[in-house]
């Protein structure tokens, strides 16, 4: 099976991983006691970091790839979501878990759609190709688990600090571009894509919106809000439903 956009190899991975990662995390975990569903999940997670790092060090001997060690650390959004994502878990933090589930999913899931040119002509089952699928597919599905799961309740109250957040992340990763590309130590570092993405549909658009490195992506942060709303409304109608019960 070899990866081209919207193959059907293409297709059926980003259909078949997210929905059996759900499937069987869901159902293993639904009857759990809370304390054991984190720790299941945490070590999943620490599972999904170990994993990320062997590819990275399989990627660093291919070379193909043209590894360098400063446009590959792990700093591009979902690298970082795989060091937050058990910390938000950890921690039972619900602004860390908003921002995974407002952020981290729809990211996660444009990244397993839009696939990385890299993997494009490759086969599914090669290392470095089926563990980005994997792990892209895990910080998709587990921050939706987190609700389903109860662990986290989406809120409108809850979604001002996430928005802060990744802006927060994306004018620092600029700050990192900046020096990386100004010390000459990776000149085309373009973490969390400030300084833009030839061929990708939406950063394209952005661009055209507003034609200024970091600047262009603001615009971006309206296209997440039909999500939030609507993700979020049931469970403030259902809050509201039960203040109004209790008078």
């Amino acid at each position: 099976m070899i990866m081209e956009a919207f193959n059907t190899a293409h297709i059926s991975t980003i259909v078949i991983i997210p929905a059996a990662v759900y499937i069987i995390l869901y159902y293993s975990l639904r009857k759990r006691e809370e304390a054991a569903a984190r720790k299941v999940l945490l070590l999943i997670c620490c599972f999904n970091i170990l994993l990320y790092l062997s590819y990275k060090i399989v990627q660093s001997q291919d070379p193909d790839y043209g590894f360098n060690i400063f446009t590959n650390l792990p700093l591009h959004f979902c690298n970082i979501n795989l060091f937050l994502l058990p910390l938000a878990i950890y921690t039972k933090n619900k602004y860390l878990m908003a921002y995974q589930f407002y952020f981290g999913t729809i990211l996660a899931a444009l990244a397993l759609v839009t696939i990385d040119p890299v993997f494009r002509s490759k086969p599914l089952f090669e290392f470095t190709c089926i563990v980005y699928f994997y792990y892209h597919s895990m910080l998709a599905v587990i921050p939706v688990l987190l609700i389903k799961l109860k662990f986290f309740v989406p809120s409108f109250k809850a979604v001002w600090q996430p928005i802060a957040m990744i802006i927060g992340l994306t004018f620092t990763m600029h700050v990192v571009n900046i020096i990386f590309r100004t010390t000459g130590l990776a000149v085309e570092s373009n973490y969390f894509f400030t300084y833009g993405l030839r061929g990708d549909f939406f950063t394209e658009i952005y661009w055209s919106i507003l034609p200024y490195e970091f600047f262009f992506l603001l615009p971006s942060l309206l296209s997440f809000l039909p999500f939030i709303f609507f993700t979020t409304l049931p469970f403030h109608l259902a809050e509201k439903r039960q203040a109004r019960l209790k008078f």
